[in-house]
Parts: structure tokens; sequence; C-alpha cells
């Protein structure tokens, strides 16, 4: 029975080393092509495995994208928690901290873009996106109350500020004819300006 439980213990954890590095194959690609331009048998030769093995690990594309945008959403999370161990949460710090999130996540962005635009997402994915987002916008009404917020306000305001905010990012992250530090610098003020308008509303 032990050298049975040794050997099931041994195999998942090949498995799990296994979808890792299909993991780490995968940023590699999007860290230099679009989504669009990168299919499983990509996936596959980066991470050095068969096309036909990927599937015993992800049913999909869009189950590896999902995938990588989880534990790009928990880095975002703990990276705000830590910040919040510092000092009380100001919505103009929150909002340019999500600024240079993005900015320095740029993949991130667009796989976020890509589930939230995308229509043919396969259920079980399209779940554990919901279950997702879910997860880090209930850790922003956290932040919310934590910035004085009223509890019985919270959802709206938090779901009202994130929307804002995210979608400022999506519009001028990128804008012909300008480095990346203008980008950031006219965001920087553009979230400053929305948290202003935001924080008059809990006066």
């Amino acid at each position: 029975m032990e050298t049975k439980s040794t050997f099931l213990k041994l195999k998942q954890t090949e498995r799990e080393f296994r979808r890792e590095l299909i993991l780490d194959a995968a940023v590699k690609l999007f860290a230099h092509k679009p989504f669009s331009a990168i299919g499983m048998r990509d996936i596959a030769r980066q991470a050095g495995i068969s096309p036909a093995s990927i599937y015993r690990y992800f049913p999909s594309r869009d189950a590896i994208l999902m995938e990588v945008l989880g534990q790009e959403i928990q880095e975002g999370k703990n990276k705000q928690e830590q910040q919040l161990q510092k000092s009380t949460p100001d919505l103009e710090d929150v909002a340019q901290g999500m600024v240079d999130f993005f900015m320095d996540k740029d993949s991130t962005l667009h796989l976020l873009a890509h589930f939230l635009l995308k229509e043919d997402i396969e259920p079980e994915t399209l779940c554990k996106f919901q279950e997702a987002k879910d997860y880090y916008l209930n850790h922003f009404d956290h932040i919310m109350r934590q910035a004085g917020v009223s509890q019985s306000g919270v959802r709206l305001f938090s779901h009202a500020f994130f929307s804002s905010i995210l979608g400022l990012i999506l519009v001028f992250h990128s804008q012909a004819g300008q480095e990346k530090a203008e980008c950031r610098h006219h965001l920087h003020r553009l979230a400053k300006l929305t948290a202003v308008v935001f924080s008059k509303g809990l006066r």
C-alpha cells in the first residue's frame, strides 16, 4: 500500500511539473506574439513535448491562458496586500497602483481583455474566469471598505471604481507616437483625476 501511495505521489508531482513547464512555455510565447498567432502546437514545441501530450494537461489554449491569468491575478492581489500593510489605502494610490501593475504586465492586460471580450469560451474555462474575477473583486471590495466606503454601498462603488480605472488603462495603455513612459504618466494623471471624483462620493 505504501509503495502504491509513493508511486501516486510521484505521478502527481510529475504531472504538476509538466503543467508548470507548459505554462512557462506559454508565458514566453505570449510575451513575443499575439495570442491569436499561437496555437497548442506552438506551446507544445516550446515546452519540449509532443502536441498530443499537451492535451493530457490542458484541454485547450484558453484553458492555458486562464491558468496563466489566474496566477497573474493572485500576484496582483498579493502586491496590493503588501501595500495595504504599509498604510491605509487611498483611492489615488490604489488607482495608480493598478496603472503600474498593468503597464508593467502588458500581457496580463491582453489576457484580461481576451476573456472579457471573447464570446466562444468553453464553459469550464469561462466558469474558472468568473471565479477568478469574483475572487479578485471580493478582495477589491475589502480595499474599498478600508478606504472608507460604507458596507451598504461597497459592491456598487467597488465595481464602478475598478471598471473606470481598468477602462482608462485599456484605452490609453499604448498610443501611437508615444513612449511607454509618456503613456504611463498620462494614465497616472487620469487615474488621479478619477480617484478624486470618486473620493467626493465618499463625503
